[in-house]
């Protein structure tokens, strides 16, 4: 079941904990005098502190750190990364929140049950953005080559959080006051966590044009493998095209959505739905197993998809787009692409 009450605050929750492995600390080591305690815990306070200097939120950013053991041997990358398992805890436990409040609240509009089942959703993106930033911080990979990355990945975590509580905000159940103290802290953690991730960044930015976009060769992101950039400068009759979309029945298919539908799931190989002039009135969510698809079109003006949704028809802003989960917009002859790495 649900709480309905006020949870305590993150922060509290921290500082008992702290309080536990202080006395745990003290008790199992009568040996060790109080104020040899005091300076080890006064110390890991301290190292906190000048971690936590450049965010947002520094008094939950110094109450995370200070119970991270060994904090003093600990490289930016595994403090980031401490910071964010702590935060994906909260994550779970406020998705399941979301879950047993859909669940449980008698009598919720159609409008709220779709607001909660968008917050499941962007949760579970954020778990997954979360545990991808986890990978690139890991000792394996260079950091500082995947800051681009992780500075994109941390973003979206961030913000999916803002973009469930106003799905939440025309609620008549006021739903937003059982989810955004949690949700906040989340949020807080992750700009925390990109506050730190400013220290790692390679001092090298001679190459970045668009610093966003990471590096730029021959005028594409060098993360853009080769064959992805010869298929966004090929013109349309030099591409190998694998289903055909087009409103007047001379394709594959006379939807976007049957296309997509079709393209293979976790796919390893780029898969390309040419999209022929025309106005397509449809809602269009590329689910995560929809992997490496590329849609192209025959430019601006020409291939359109368009939709009605409106807060005002009961359909929260998350449900409102389009087209969902794109990377990347491009012009002309190249529609938009679905970018996977």
């Amino acid at each position: 079941m649900y709480n309905l009450k006020p949870k305590t605050p993150f922060l509290l929750t921290l500082l008992a904990v702290s309080a536990i492995i202080f006395l745990t600390f003290f008790l199992n080591n009568p040996k060790s005098s109080s104020k040899t305690v005091h300076i080890h815990v006064h110390k890991n306070i301290q190292l906190a502190q000048s971690h936590c200097e450049e965010t947002l939120y520094p008094h939950l950013c110094v109450s995370t750190l200070s119970i991270i053991p060994d904090l003093a041997e600990k490289s930016i990358s595994q403090i980031i990364s401490s910071t964010i398992n702590v935060t994906v805890a909260e994550v779970k436990a406020s998705a399941k929140n979301c879950t047993e409040i859909r669940e449980d609240l008698p009598e919720l509009e159609p409008y709220e049950k779709r607001a909660l089942e968008d917050c499941v959703q962007l949760l579970d993106n954020t778990i997954i953005e979360l545990k991808t930033s986890l990978s690139d911080l890991s000792p394996k990979r260079s950091s500082s080559q995947h800051y681009n990355d992780l500075q994109t990945l941390l973003s979206a975590a961030m913000t999916n959080q803002a973009t469930c509580l106003d799905g939440l905000a025309r609620s008549k159940k006021n739903l937003r006051r059982y989810v955004q103290q949690s949700l906040h802290t989340i949020a807080h953690h992750v700009s925390n966590c990109l506050a730190m991730l400013n220290k790692m960044k390679s001092s090298s930015k001679s190459h970045e044009i668009f610093p966003e976009y990471g590096a730029v060769r021959n005028g594409f992101p060098k993360w853009i493998k080769r064959r992805d950039r010869a298929l966004l400068q090929a013109q349309i009759n030099e591409t190998k095209i694998d289903l055909v979309v087009a409103k007047d029945a001379t394709g594959n298919f006379s939807t976007i959505n049957e296309a997509l539908s079709a393209a293979p799931n976790s796919s390893s190989t780029r898969f390309v739905i040419y999209i022929k002039a025309g106005v397509y009135y449809e809602y269009i969510e590329v689910v995560r197993k929809k992997s490496m698809i590329m849609f192209l079109g025959d430019g601006i003006g020409k291939t359109l998809i368009k939709g009605n949704r409106s807060v005002v028809d009961g359909w929260t802003t998350f449900r409102s787009a389009t087209v969902g989960d794109l990377v990347k917009l491009n012009t002309d002859t190249v529609y938009f692409l679905i970018m996977r790495r």
